[in-house]
């Protein structure tokens, strides 16, 4: 069998159809011409090709007003895989996902050496495990998508310098781990991969623009506009943590008070001695003195969110992020009342914010990059990013 890979979409049109299969669940060829205004010969033509790649199958007969009963369509889960990889600060986590856009599996590993080359062979090591664990054919591997904190840069596939991970300077790890695994590799920004697993998963309903507000060790985030992320020249807009908000403490960066060395989990949990896993639980359980400690600075973070939202405009706000599935729903009603308090143009429409509706949306992400790299051949251009699937 000729690889998937191989092939790919070769038209426009081909991914159109897909994705209205993907965004229904289920179609018959006759819906499909409904919704694409293409011919019911071309469409047949293009869900052909789609079932000859192993992309698309019969998902059985359904009733038709009139006429005899026809065959409806859907996404074959089994049609491609990708590994998504969320590098982070002393851990990676690992995540399998199939066409679908679902988990087959996922794990989490601690990174004990400062040494990069250490690293990814842990991560090629645990793809590896996956692809034999779970038996998905070389045809069928898009390969791995990485999301990774910042500064990352697109042009050399590189991180350099970033906080917390000493001993990485400039690290093309995008070619390192090809070179390992033999297989495509593509870099992505840990706040843009979750945006695009949120954007992924609304199908239709993804507001015009939106800004996705990615808590973690630290603070970033990301800018979706027509579903598409403003990704900066090297692949690094988003920035939010690195606003400057008080008289606060000399940051990482190098500024004085940016909101991240003022008020983040990194740094709360650091001056309490707990990981910023265990500081998120505690704040989980709204457990004391920690929960006052914490609450006492987000008045920084609305300060860094309006100015945001003043200078974008977005019409949504998520809250999401590894630590944003444990905080985000404590921050949903603060943000809003600055919002609502401090915005531009507060007193012309309320905007929403909300949490975000995908959990290990940063490693999702970074394997449906891969997924939609393999099918397009597209992973940016001119500074934005988005899913042609």
């Amino acid at each position: 069998m000729e690889s998937v890979l191989a092939k790919g979409f070769r038209y426009p049109n081909q991914s159109v159809i897909f994705r209205q299969i993907r965004y229904a669940g289920s179609l018959t060829r006759r819906r499909l011409t409904q919704l694409t205004d293409l011919s019911f010969q071309t469409v047949s033509n293009i869900v052909a090709d789609l079932v000859d790649m192993e992309l698309v199958v019969s998902d059985g007969l359904v009733n038709q007003n009139a006429g005899k009963p026809a065959e409806s369509l859907k996404v074959n889960p089994e049609g491609l895989y990708a590994v998504g990889i969320l590098l982070d600060r002393g851990k990676f986590e690992a995540t399998l996902i199939d066409l679908s856009g679902q988990c087959v599996l996922r794990s989490t590993h601690a990174i004990s050496s400062v040494q990069p080359e250490e690293t990814l062979l842990q991560i090629a090591e645990v793809t590896q495990q996956f692809l034999k664990r779970t038996g998905v054919p070389p045809e069928r591997f898009a390969g791995v998508g990485i999301a990774s904190p910042g500064p990352i840069d697109f042009r050399f596939g590189a991180i350099s310098h970033p906080p917390n991970f000493p001993g990485w300077a400039f690290v093309p790890l995008q070619q390192q781990l090809t070179d390992m695994l033999g297989c495509s590799v593509t870099l992505i920004k840990d706040s843009h991969a979750a945006a695009l697993a949120e954007v992924w998963s609304l199908h239709t309903g993804v507001p015009s623009s939106m800004f996705y507000l990615y808590l973690s060790a630290g603070i970033g985030g990301s800018f979706v506009i027509d579903s598409r992320i403003w990704t900066g020249f090297l692949g690094n807009a988003g920035e939010v943590g690195h606003i400057v908000v008080a008289d606060g403490p000399l940051c990482e960066c190098g500024r004085q008070g940016c909101l991240e060395a003022a008020w983040s989990l990194g740094k709360i949990a650091r001056e309490a001695g707990k990981t910023v896993e265990e500081f998120a639980d505690l704040l989980n359980q709204k457990t004391l003195p920690y929960w006052d400690h914490w609450r006492q600075g987000i008045p920084l973070l609305a300060r860094a969110v309006v100015d945001v939202v003043n200078v974008l405009e977005p019409e949504s706000l998520i809250v999401g992020g590894p630590q944003g599935e444990i905080i985000g729903n404590d921050l949903v009603t603060p943000l809003t009342n600055a919002l609502q308090k401090e915005g531009f143009v507060h007193n012309l429409r309320p905007i929403v914010v909300r949490t975000a509706a995908v959990a290990n949306a940063a490693s999702m992400g970074a394997g449906l990059v891969q997924i939609n790299a393999a099918l397009t051949s597209d992973i940016s251009s001119n500074g934005v990013l988005g899913l042609a699937i």
